[in-house]
Order: C-alpha cells, then structure tokens, then sequence
C-alpha cells in the first residue's frame, strides 16, 4: 500500500524533469530519471527518491492505494526511457533517429506523466 498522492507527486516531478530536459537540451536526465524509476520500482519505498522528496514537503497524506498500478507505471516509464537513453546516446545529434528514438519516448513519457498526474488516470 502507498499513500494516494505519492504515485501523482512523482508523476509531476517525472513529467516536469522530462520537459524541462527537452526545453533545455539537457540529454542526461533521461537516464537518470531512468534509472530512478527503475530503483523505484526495484527497491520500492526504500529506494524511491521520489518517496523522501515528498516525505519531506509539507504535502498533506492522502488515503492508502495499491502499490501495483504506480509500480506497473513506473516499470513501463523506466523501459520507455531506458530506450530514449540509447536513442540519444546511441544515435548521431540532430539526425530523425535522434529525435525519433531518443526524445520521442522521453516525450511520451514526460505526457503520460503529466496526463496521470492531473487526472488521477
């Protein structure tokens, strides 16, 4: 069980870090989001930095939910992003490969995190 607004938290910081990456050309953080997922959802709370972030901010709790859906999430964001690291490690700069395997999963990533995020989907 996790606390409902953990799963929406992490989300936001996900999407906000994907964007701001992509706005400012800042390929390193799509594996090192990566791999922050990927501890998440290996290690569960005690590997969640996303966990003590929000552990620390002044944000109100919220009811228990299932771990399984956000872990499940998770899971899928650290696959999608793992693929973005190699398109943009892997691929020459500026090229369609580039764009198309390195920051379109990130993309796609940072929206479905924002879209989880706002609407509790």
């Amino acid at each position: 069980m996790v606390d409902a607004h953990l799963p929406r938290f992490s989300q936001a910081v996900v999407a906000a870090a994907l964007a701001l990456a992509f706005l400012f050309d800042v390929a390193a953080a799509v594996p090192v989001t990566a791999a922050v997922l990927l501890l998440s959802v290996a290690g569960g709370r005690r590997l969640n930095a996303f966990a003590y972030l929000y552990r620390a901010l002044p944000i109100p709790r919220g009811e228990l939910e299932p771990a399984a859906p956000p872990r499940f999430a998770q899971a899928l964001g650290a696959l999608f992003l793992g693929v973005a690291s190699a398109g943009l490690w892997l691929a020459e700069r500026d090229t369609i490969a580039w764009w198309a395997l390195g920051w379109g999963p990130a993309l796609l990533v940072a929206m479905l995190a924002a879209l989880a995020a706002t609407t509790s989907f």
